[in-house]
């Protein structure tokens, strides 16, 4: 007998699976109950190229290392040729654009009944015939945590609530907690669920299954029950701690079903984040920081290898875990396991430049305990920008730690953010210099500047700020939030300056470049390969003007947008067109922000 159903909905990355729903699961199965995980992001993805499997092993990517890029570069060719069955449809490997507007609820509910527009209707219509049906399921939980998933989750519980109109259907994720407000103020959008789990969700799927399974009379702390005008949400109660977190349960899915050469196993060692910095929302979605026992870790680690050898023949080696901030201490102390038990498994995390990881020995320790590569969020080197943003941070130490890691072996990924309010020319300036001048930085990403819903900037807003920011309101499922300073597009004054980073990079670190044109997932197997230098490695292999050649679509698409000329995303690589598609949205919504208000003012001098 099964329970429920757990659905991650495209779109979302297909090169590995979302840590949530195995995470869930194996919460559900401790507390008695049977669930199915169903991955539907990576089924969407076969079912709409109308074929299976991703036919590159390891070791070709290793002999021949431009393969990966063909291979992805035909997928996304086959996806642009399959998108012309649909109006106004453009799926990606990791964006999804189309007719409709995802972040209006109206346009949401439009959406669902288009079946020349929205592909999701037929691939679930198929679905739940071949899943659903003749179960004996009374809850389907459905995962939101991006903006692209959202008309796929409506369709999904819009056909479940044809079909099935018995089941309950519970909506979870970051856009579910970031929007619960708005949802539960629109009637269009409320007929489509019966709960909204908020924050983090082991123990609030639990008390759904209790009542909905068992009969039982349970108080849902953190959840919206629309047939329940009485709604407690008090945030912290309630979350797993850190000994609660559970082994994900992997056993519903199906590794070589993604498009990616490797096993790439999603784990986590914390849970929130121990920072408050002032743009990020991400903390927002979970509870109090918590770390998990190393030893819990260690077990998780060795529980899938077990997992994944009697399954594939082979057991996992690699493994991304999947937090807001990993710990310097739980790092440490989990390297040293590793390498004292001769376990083999390498690792990549996210982490703050701490001066923990500055102590001596410390990068060289996490190296022969497994870490391969580091996400850094240094942002900028300005100690002024740094200070606003309650980074907590100072360059002098970040040098130091990338130094540090660099000479450990370990491939440095920093996160670059311009356009931080308050930041100067100068800065930026400063900024380019350092990027290139600096030969412990391996690879970046480049963002802009969001103002987004749950970040410290947005909760504890005041019209008399430091910056003469002006914000208008969320609408619906808007999470980046259309903002001005000083009555101007600040978004598109940075834009050009995250284009200019873009180009020098481009020109004169070719090997940060070229590292940018690979998935990111890949990144640290190429580390251990060919050691952290592998982009320069690779330019000096196939030769500098070889590498600028394959570059020349992004300085191509920069100058079309400098001389505004229509531009074609299709010429960028994957993630500069994700970062392209979230830009046009947001001087969209922003310039349409700043009319408003300067048409405001018109009246107003009018009314004088």
């Amino acid at each position: 007998m099964l329970d429920s159903i757990l659905v991650n909905t495209p779109i979302s990355s297909p090169l590995h699976p979302q840590a949530n729903l195995p995470l869930l699961k194996a919460h559900l199965s401790a507390n008695g109950f049977k669930t199915r995980i169903i991955d539907s992001n990576i089924r969407f993805f076969h079912w709409f190229l109308g074929e299976k499997g991703f036919g590159v092993t390891m070791e070709e990517v290793y002999q021949n290392p431009l393969k990966i890029l063909s291979v992805y570069d035909d997928l996304q060719k086959k996806l642009w040729t399959k998108n012309k069955a649909y109006k106004g449809l453009d799926v990606g490997l990791r964006n999804l654009n189309m007719k409709y507007d995802r972040i209006q609820f109206d346009s949401v509910v439009e959406s669902l009944e288009d079946v020349q527009a929205n592909p999701f209707i037929s691939f679930y219509d198929e679905m739940i015939e071949q899943e659903f049906k003749g179960t004996s399921i009374k809850i389907v939980g459905i995962a939101v945590t991006f903006q692209d998933q959202i008309i796929a989750a409506f369709t999904l519980a819009n056909l479940i609530r044809k079909k099935m109109p018995e089941v309950k259907i519970v909506f979870g994720g970051q856009m579910v907690t970031r929007c619960y407000t708005s949802m539960i103020s629109h009637s269009g959008i409320c007929r489509f669920f019966d709960y909204l789990a908020l924050w983090e969700g082991e123990k609030i799927f639990v008390d759904i299954h209790r009542k909905e399974i068992n009969g039982e009379e349970v108080t849902l702390v953190n959840v919206v029950d629309v047939r329940n005008k009485e709604q407690e949400i008090v945030r912290k109660d309630g979350a797993p701690s850190g000994d609660e977190i559970p082994c994900p349960d992997l056993s519903d899915l199906n590794f070589n079903d993604y498009f990616f050469p490797e096993m790439l196993i999603p784990l986590q060692t914390t849970r929130g984040c121990y920072a408050a910095c002032e743009f990020c929302a991400i903390p927002f979605g979970a509870n109090s920081y918590r770390v998990r026992p190393a030893e819990k870790v260690l077990d998780d680690i060795l529980r899938i290898q077990e997992h994944t050898q009697k399954k594939y023949g082979k057991k996992a080696t690699y493994f991304k875990f999947m937090e807001d901030t990993s710990s310097p201490a739980i790092l440490h102390e989990l390297s040293v396991e590793i390498e004292k038990r001769g376990i083999d498994a390498k690792w990549e995390t996210f982490a703050r430049l701490e001066k923990m990881f500055a102590n001596p020995g410390f990068m060289d320790q996490l190296y022969r305990g497994g870490c391969r590569k580091i996400h850094w969020g240094l942002e900028t080197n300005d100690a002024d920008v740094l200070k606003n943003m309650e980074k907590k941070t100072e360059p002098s130490y970040a040098d130091t730690v990338l130094e540090l890691s660099a000479k450990a072996g370990i491939l440095n990924f920093c996160f670059i953010l311009i356009g931080f309010p308050g930041e100067t020319d100068d800065a930026r300036e400063n900024m380019i210099s350092y990027i290139i001048d600096n030969k412990n930085i391996h690879t970046i990403t480049i963002s802009t500047f969001d103002l987004t819903r749950g970040a410290p900037m947005e909760q504890d807003f005041h019209a008399d700020n430091y910056y003469g920011m002006d914000m208008k309101p969320a609408q619906d499922f808007q999470v980046r939030l259309p903002y001005t300073i000083n009555g101007e597009n600040w978004k598109a004054m940075i834009v050009p300056w995250a284009h200019k980073v873009m180009l020098e990079v481009v020109r004169r670190r070719p090997d940060i470049g070229f590292m940018t044109l690979f998935p990111d997932q890949i990144r640290s197997m190429y580390c251990e390969k060919y050691t952290n230098q592998w982009g320069q490695i690779f330019v000096d292999k196939y030769g500098e003007e070889n590498i600028k050649e394959m570059m020349l679509n992004t300085e191509k698409y920069i100058n079309d947008y400098q001389e505004n000329k229509e531009i074609d995303p299709s010429l960028l690589p994957e993630p500069l067109r994700r970062e392209h598609f979230r830009t046009k949205e947001d001087l969209q919504s922003i310039a349409s922000a700043v009319m408003s208000r300067k048409s405001y003012e018109a009246r107003r001098i009018r009314q004088i």
